[in-house]
């Protein structure tokens, strides 16, 4: 007879999360209760609903939203204003663990997993939390000291036995080649080759205006596709009827990422944990622009660790330093440059699987 176990999933980072899912339901020797409790809103000042509200439902996972405040460290009124959701969001999480009465929790990092994992320590439900990028973050120093394992996506400096390599978990979708969208575009990429333009699920309003002055050069020779984050979906989406090669969206879905990936000549993109290291398994050509803003500058570091694995096939931008002249210059460089995408089969990395079922 199969065991039955509850888990409880939670952070920010849902690239990694939704594989985790995924590895789950398909585990042959535990039948998974999966429950993920996520932000309500993006944060204490923005009451647009969180991506992980709308993406993790459509995995057929319960979803709980809880308000959580977070330490703003750029930007104090931030964290005073959010103060009061720091006790909510605590009081919501032990409530909502104390009913749903997990084995243990996994967390992707974030300010609203740090309740969570708190509140589960008192509760002494084990708990693992999950580290994507090169440096340790607020959220995961925090929950290191609550958690069993730090599972890690590179290596420390930190000897603690609670810190374990697992490396992280790219999403299966990026293997598939194809896409019931974009094929029914019948986009012409032999003629027109294909740019693929992301600043993350947020967007970049920077990054947005340098590319909005080069579509009337770009759109004459290439195919562009451009995810554009919500805030400025619309007034591009208004664009787009001007350029016949150029096709907006305000997010990627997961079903069309492959696509994206396997016929993208170069990729035009912020330098977050997870893009970088699928452009680095896929072998793209890539122009990477990270947030210096970033905590502990971890998306230049991102961008430095992809260069070095691609030298001859990324090229770094910093944000501060972007500019339409710059940007067309270096896709000028990199679009002449051939890459093949490698023949690849979505073979799952199961080391954190292997490390929750010896909790």
């Amino acid at each position: 007879m199969i065991e039955t176990r509850k888990i409880i999933i939670t952070g920010t980072h849902i690239t990694p999360a939704v594989e985790l899912i995924h590895q789950l339901k398909n585990d042959r020797d535990i039948n998974w209760q999966i429950t993920y409790i996520g932000r309500r809103f993006n944060s204490s000042v923005n009451q647009e609903l969180s991506i992980e509200s709308k993406i993790i439902p459509k995995t057929g996972v319960k979803f709980y939203g809880i308000l959580c405040g977070k330490f703003d460290r750029r930007w104090l009124p931030n964290t005073l204003s959010g103060l009061p959701q720091i006790y909510t969001g605590f009081i919501e999480s032990f409530e909502l663990i104390k009913n749903i009465k997990p084995h243990l929790i996994v967390s992707f990092g974030g300010y609203v997993s740090v309740p969570i994992i708190i509140a589960a320590y008192l509760q002494k439900i084990p708990s693992i939390t999950h580290e994507q990028t090169h440096t340790l973050s607020l959220s995961t120093k925090i929950n290191a000291l609550f958690c069993r394992y730090i599972a890690l996506s590179f290596p420390t400096k930190n000897s603690s036995d609670k810190y374990l390599i697992t490396g992280n978990l790219l999403r299966r979708e990026i293997f598939n080649a194809h896409s019931t969208y974009f094929e029914k575009q019948k986009l012409d990429l032999k003629k027109y080759p294909l740019i693929y333009f992301t600043a993350g699920n947020q967007g970049s309003q920077h990054l947005n205006f340098v590319l909005k002055n080069l579509l009337p050069i770009l759109s004459k020779n290439f195919t562009i596709i451009h995810q554009t984050g919500n805030k400025d979906y619309i007034s591009f989406k208004k664009l787009s009827s001007k350029f016949p090669n150029y096709f907006v969206k305000n997010y990627i879905n997961s079903t069309d990422i492959g696509w994206l990936f396997h016929y993208s000549k170069l990729i035009v993109s912020r330098a977050g944990a997870n893009t970088t290291q699928e452009i680095a398994t896929l072998n793209k050509n890539s122009i990477i622009i990270p947030l210096l803003i970033s905590q502990q500058n971890e998306q230049f570091k991102n961008a430095l660790w992809l260069q070095k694995k691609l030298p001859k096939n990324t090229i770094i931008i910093k944000d501060s330093e972007l500019t339409t002249k710059l940007l067309e210059d270096s896709i000028k460089i990199l679009i002449k440059k051939r890459k093949k995408v490698p023949l690849l089969s979505p073979s799952p990395n199961l080391k954190l699987l292997k490390l929750i079922k010896r909790l």
